[in-house]
C-alpha cells in the first residue's frame, strides 16, 4: 500500500526502523522480522513491500485533517496560518483538550463512534489557544498508536517523520516533546510514497546485491529531540487527555 512504499522511499526498510506519516490520516509504521499482532488494539500487521520484511501499523483516521478543519473553525486563513497561532498562544490560559476523533478513531480505540471534543475552555482562550490544542490533541493521538506499536515488542532506533504535516518545525518538535522520541526528518520525506514506488520499480530490476544502494535514507534534514521539560510538561496532559476519552467514551454512541 501506500504506506510501505512511503516507507521504501525514505528509506525504512529492516527491523529498528520507524515511520510516522503526518498526512490526512495519520500513520506510525514500524519494521520488524517477523509477524507480530494486537488486534485488541486495532494494531495493523502486514507484509512489507520488501521481501522477508513485515510491519506494524498504528492508524489514527484524522491527523492532519483536522488542522484544516480547525483553521476553518477559527476563522484562520490556512493551516500555516494555524500553526502560527498556536505559536502565540497564551501558557497562562491554562490547557485545552482535543480529542480528535472527527471521523471516529482506530488505533488504539478501534471504535468508529469516537467523537471530537474540545474540554477546558474558559473565558481566557481563544484561536491561538485552540490551535495549539489542536496540534498537542493529534500528538497526543499519535502518541497513543505509537505506544501500543511498541507494547508488541518493536524498539525503534530511529523514526523518520513524512508527509505533508510534517513541513511545520514547530509541529515536530511539538511531537518529539509529546512522544518522548527523537524523530528525524529528512529532505524529500513529503514526497515518500511517490518516491517509494519509484524506488521499488527500480529493485524489480535490478539483482538482490543492488538493494542496499537502492534504499538509501534520505539526507537528514532535522532531528528533533524531546527537550526533558517539555516532556515532562506534556506527560499529565497526556493522562488527562486519555481520561478525558473514557470518561466520554459512553456518551459517544
Amino acid at each position: 500500500g501506500d504506506n510501505a512504499a512511503g516507507a521504501v522511499g525514505v528509506g525504512v526498510a529492516d527491523a529498528g526502523q520507524a515511520m510516522l506519516s503526518l498526512g490526512t490520516s495519520g500513520v506510525y509504521f514500524a519494521v520488524s522480522e517477523g509477524f507480530l499482532s494486537k488486534p485488541e488494539s486495532a494494531v495493523h500487521s502486514f507484509c512489507h513491500a520488501l521481501p522477508g520484511r513485515w510491519h506494524l501499523m498504528s492508524v489514527m483516521l484524522s491527523a492532519a485533517s483536522c488542522l484544516d478543519w480547525a483553521a476553518k473553525l477559527t476563522g484562520l486563513a490556512s493551516v500555516p496560518a494555524l500553526i502560527a497561532a498556536a505559536q502565540t498562544a497564551d501558557e497562562s490560559a491554562g490547557p485545552v483538550w482535543f480529542l480528535p476523533y472527527l471521523s471516529g478513531e482506530r488505533t488504539p480505540h478501534n471504535n468508529p463512534q469516537a467523537k471530537g471534543v474540545f474540554f477546558g475552555l474558559t473565558h481566557q482562550h481563544g484561536p491561538a489557544e485552540l490551535a495549539r490544542a489542536v496540534l498537542e490533541g493529534v500528538g497526543y493521538a499519535l502518541a497513543d498508536g505509537m505506544d501500543v506499536v511498541h507494547a508488541c515488542g518493536i524498539k525503534p532506533q530511529s523514526i523518520t517523520l513524512i508527509g505533508g504535516g510534517a513541513r511545520s518545525a514547530y509541529w515536530r518538535q511539538m511531537l518529539a516533546d509529546i512522544s518522548g522520541l527523537q524523530l528525524d526528518y529528512r529532505t524529500g520525506g513529503d514526497v515518500g510514497p511517490a518516491l517509494g514506488a519509484a524506488r521499488l520499480a527500480q529493485l524489480a530490476v535490478h539483482d538482490e546485491a543492488d538493494r542496499p544502494g537502492l534504499l538509501k535514507p534520505l539526507p537528514l534534514e532535522q532531528a528533533h529531540r524531546p527537550d526533558d521539560r517539555r516532556v515532562a510538561h506534556y506527560a499529565p496532559q497526556r493522562e488527562t487527555f486519555r481520561q478525558i476519552y473514557q470518561q466520554l467514551k459512553p456518551l459517544m454512541s
